[in-house]
């Protein structure tokens, strides 16, 4: 979870279908410097949902799904831009990837540039693991087919594990946020996706789902059907990562 001041101001300008309401974060982002007692004793009273206290105060762990997005060829693709027109690119880009995220119930986690980390799992949104996957997929498939054969192409890596959210008391960047493992096996995944493509590790429970499977795929924000195809899988040695194995499900094709 990012900087809570971006996650008030993000709600404000998108509409999210995550279970938490705009309320919560906002009553969770002003009383950051209060004890926990407090925090608790200010949601009793505010009637405001208990499981943000559980996860941002107690450090309580979650499985989850998460998925990093980010523009294919992105340095290249902005070395020419000026200034202005670069700032309205990645308006034009965070637009799109972010009402998708919202709109499968997601969060976001961290915009670094044009690298965009999201979750879907508790506490935004309570479900199985198994259907954390299918909205993870959905959101990751939606964004390739809307950015396909534009300038802002994309490439996704998707991941999932049990991560911890940390309430970081620094002076100079207060936060909340989640640490674990599945990150930076997130980051390592994320830097040899291919274009077009959602890649993910061989061992994931996404290998064998039925959204993974090689066809033809409609969603519902678009109105628009697209082709799949999984890739056989591909040896990479990947710092502080145990597997070794990757896969890609790549468009092939729009109508």
């Amino acid at each position: 979870m990012p900087n809570l001041h971006q996650i008030k101001a993000l709600r404000e300008k998108y509409t999210s279908n995550s279970v938490i309401k705009k309320s919560d974060i906002r009553l969770l982002s002003e009383n950051f410097n209060k004890s926990k007692v407090e925090i608790k004793s200010l949601f009793i009273r505010n009637n405001g949902d208990q499981d943000l206290i559980e996860y941002f105060e107690n450090r309580k762990s979650a499985e989850v799904v998460l998925l990093f997005i980010d523009i294919a060829s992105f340095s290249t693709k902005c070395s020419s831009l000026t200034n202005e027109t670069l700032s309205l690119y990645l308006d034009n880009y965070y637009d799109t990837v972010i009402k998708s995220i919202y709109y499968h119930g997601g969060e976001i986690e961290k915009i670094i540039g044009d690298g965009i980390i999201c979750i879907f799992g508790e506490p935004f949104l309570n479900d199985t693991i198994s259907n954390l996957f299918k909205k993870a997929d959905a959101c990751a498939k939606d964004i390739i087919i809307e950015l396909r054969e534009t300038t802002k192409e994309v490439k996704i890596a998707l991941h999932h594990g049990k991560i911890m959210y940390y309430k970081n008391k620094s002076e100079n960047y207060p936060e909340y946020t989640m640490i674990g493992k599945p990150l930076t096996e997130l980051f390592r995944l994320e830097s040899i996706a291919e274009n077009n493509s959602i890649n993910f590790f061989n061992i994931s429970p996404y290998q064998n789902m039925e959204c993974s499977s090689d066809g033809v795929y409609k969603y519902s924000r678009n109105n628009t059907h697209s082709y799949w195809r999984k890739s056989n899988a591909k040896n990479f040695e990947l710092q502080g990562v145990e597997w070794k194995f990757v896969r890609n499900f790549t468009c092939t094709y729009k109508t």
